[in-house]
This record gives C-alpha cells, structure tokens and sequence, in this order.
C-alpha cells in the first residue's frame, strides 16, 4: 500500500462500547436482515479490532462447495467497514488488496477481523483477516477515504441513517 507501516491496531477510541454492532443497514449485503443474499454478519468491537462469525452457504458458492472469491473479499471489505462505526467516521473504500490462502469452505463458521493500522489525512488504513478455526483463509488490507455523511445522502441514505443510530 502507499505506507509503510505495522499492522498492529491503533486505538478506536471511546465513542462506541465493547459488544455487537446493530445493522449499519437493513439492506446491506454483509450485516443486512433484510438482504436474502447476506450471511448475516454480526459484528462486535473486542478492544481496539472489530469482528463477526458467519458462514457461507449455496448463495455464495464459486466452485462446488467453495464460497466464490468474490464473497470471501466482501467479507473483508465488509469487516474493513465496520472499523467506521466505532470511529463514528464516514469513509468509502478506494482500495482493497486480498490474499487468498485457502478455500472458504461453505457450511464452516468462518471469523473475520479488522484493525485499523494508520490514519492519514483522508485516508484509513486497515487490515482484515478471514479464518476457519486456526487457519487463516485469506487476508485483505484496505483504504477507506473519509467523506462527508451527505455522500451517502446524495446517493440515496436518509439523513443520519449510518452513523447516528448507533451507540
């Protein structure tokens, strides 16, 4: 990415408590209860990274019996988005490098994580990782650029509908 840095996670403050997150949105992929496509991602803030256990299913599927790339990257994306809520900070993704270290086997309960690694003007820094038990299943390392809340108003949010809900 365009800083060196470690990957070790930088504080997300005191804005947001410990425990689960509510939907960002009904119909959101990642975490929506209203999406039929979603995998219903639950995230939670543990300390300074945020997380969610899930599984893939048919709706998901690549190859036979493996979630398609496509799905495994969303869940990284998905968790990298997350970060946002405790930071109480709109941004949007720009970048998002993923590594792919084994199959996401549909039927498992995969665990992704994120951390926020640097802060840089506009820009976020953080790192995600996708695991099965003690395997890692692929990593991603993202750039999220701050916007304003009426970025999402202009495309279609009610006013305060993404970080105003959430305590």
């Amino acid at each position: 990415m365009d800083l060196d840095r470690e990957s070790a996670a930088l504080p997300l403050g005191d804005l947001f408590a410990e425990g689960p997150f509510p939907p960002h949105h009904p119909g959101c992929f990642g975490c929506g209860p209203s999406n039929p496509s979603s995998p219903r991602m639950v995230f939670e803030r543990r300390g300074n990274t945020v997380r969610a256990a899930f599984s893939f299913d048919e709706r998901h599927q690549g190859a036979p019996g493996v979630a398609h790339g496509g799905m495994v990257a969303a869940a990284l994306d998905e968790a990298s988005g997350s970060i946002l809520l405790p930071l109480r900070q709109p941004a949007v993704t720009v970048k998002l490098d993923v590594d792919f270290r084994a199959p996401a086997r549909l039927g498992r309960e995969f665990v992704v994580t994120s951390w926020l690694t640097a802060s840089q003007r506009r820009k976020l820094f953080i790192e995600s990782e996708l695991t099965d038990g003690d395997d890692v299943v692929a990593t991603g390392r993202a750039i999220f650029v701050k916007v304003e809340q009426e970025h999402f108003v202009n495309l279609g949010a009610n006013p305060g509908e993404l970080f105003s809900s959430h305590r």
